[in-house]
């Protein structure tokens, strides 16, 4: 059994543009995206799970070309941790939010902003629905597209490792990571954070799109 976790490709919001919280793909994501696509060409998938949210989506509408006739399920469990008021006005207001927390006396990982959540409850919430991943689908080769920090807490959830560990790791725009399970459901191998067919695809290309 083995995961295939995608991040979704550039979007509007990751290049420093103005969007909305539910950002669309830049024109960078876009070839990200197709090459992304072309990796899964050979790979054996049984089901795909994705965020309902725009960038997983068109991330996933490109990989959808070469994996034609599989099932697909939309949840909105696997949405990208929520800052509430910090991810107001176009932008992620990370230097906001850590004031925040020290004014109200709160390890960052536990301040919870309005209409927010904590790093906390997204570590949590993405522990439940690896567990429930696994239980749903024994000895199935699944393929999530999703968000970065979720993502990285749901790894860190199966490598039986602790939030702290997440602030020396990070997961790139469409890059895929491998958990290889053994058959009583353990991670017994593990590759994170590869974008080598990002780069295999640019040396298809005479010239990288500019940004």
């Amino acid at each position: 059994m083995r995961w295939y976790i995608v991040r979704h490709a550039q979007s509007e919001r990751n290049a420093y543009r103005e969007s909305g919280p539910d950002a669309i793909l830049t024109d960078i994501g876009k070839e990200q995206a197709r090459r992304l696509g072309r990796y899964f060409h050979k790979v054996k998938i049984d089901k795909i799970y994705c965020s309902p949210m725009k960038r997983a989506k068109a991330t996933l509408q490109e990989i959808r070309l070469f994996l034609k006739n599989k099932d697909i399920i939309y949840t909105k469990e696997m949405v990208e941790h929520c800052m509430g008021i910090y991810e107001q006005n176009g932008k992620d207001d990370w230097a906001g939010l850590v004031t925040a927390a020290k004014n109200a006396g709160l390890p960052l990982h536990l301040f919870r902003p309005e209409k927010g959540e904590s790093m906390q409850d997204t570590y949590e919430r993405a522990g439940k629905f690896y567990k429930s991943l696994l239980r749903k689908n024994k000895n199935k080769d699944l393929l999530l597209v999703g968000h970065g920090l979720f993502f990285l807490y749901l790894i860190l959830n199966a490598l039986n490792l602790p939030l702290e560990e997440g602030k020396y790791y990070q997961l790139s725009n469409a890059s895929v990571s491998t958990l290889n399970f053994d058959l009583k459901g353990r991670v017994k191998n593990f590759h994170i954070n590869d974008y080598n067919h990002l780069i295999e695809g640019g040396m298809k290309r005479p010239i990288f799109l500019k940004s």
